[in-house]
Parts: C-alpha cells; structure tokens; sequence
C-alpha cells in the first residue's frame, strides 16, 4: 500500500508577541485572518492566503521563554515558500528593504534561487524560484 501526503497545509510557528506577529505576517504576505483560538496555556492565530495555497499558524505560549530563534538548536531551521517567476526574488527583495527587514542578497544557484529573510522574532524565512515552476 502506498501512503504519501498531498502538499504542506500549513507552518506553525512560536512567537513571543502574537499581535505583532500576525501584523507582520499578514502585511507582509498579504494574509487573511481565519481563526483564533484561546485557551489559559496559549493564544493562536492562524493566516490564510486567498484560497488557502499558504497557510501560517502563529502562537504565543503563556509562561514561554523568551529567547530569540536560534535555526542552529534542533527544531525548525526555516520555512520556505515558492514564488513563480525568478524576477518576483528581485521584487521581494526591493519589497523587503523598502520595509527594513533583515534579509540576506538573493542567491542564485543556477536552476534556483532563495532569499533568505527574518520574522519579528528572527524566525528564517526563505522565498524560493527554481526554473522547474515556470
């Protein structure tokens, strides 16, 4: 019997402020805010693209540590997400200094592309091209 998964439905990452987060997220991404949830140990917010392609669950911990994103402690060393064409890296890219986020120069590798950038928490974050999705 074979048994695969379809695609990724949605990253959920640990934030230290949810409100400040989810404010990044959705601007950035051009996010929907689809659900809350509350409860005395967490607090939740997940973000839909239209159509749901992307989805982002961001939670806030009661009583957490608040320590900054370390991709070198065993865990989540980034999330990435695909973009169609090799000019939208160039236009992320003039997108996220035009917003002042910490982002690294595209790098390009020939049949792909990343640009690596970081969330409110330092959270890594990559957008990625590869010439087999145009």
């Amino acid at each position: 019997m074979e048994v695969r998964v379809l695609r990724p439905r949605h990253v959920a990452l640990t934030v230290r402020n949810l409100e400040e987060s989810a404010r990044w997220y959705r601007e950035l991404f051009d996010l929907d805010e689809v659900r809350r949830e509350e409860s005395p140990q967490r607090r939740a917010v997940v973000l839909a693209a239209p159509g749901g392609a992307m989805q982002v669950g961001l939670v806030q911990h009661v009583g957490g540590r608040d320590q900054a994103f370390d991709p070198t402690v065993v865990g989540l060393d980034h999330a990435a997400w695909s973009v169609a064409t090799r000019e939208d890296l160039d236009r992320w890219q003039e997108l996220l200094e035009a917003r002042g986020i910490v982002h690294s120069p595209i790098a390009d590798f020939g049949v792909i592309a990343i640009l690596n950038l970081e969330d409110p928490d330092g959270i890594a974050l990559a957008l990625f091209w590869d010439d087999a999705a145009e």
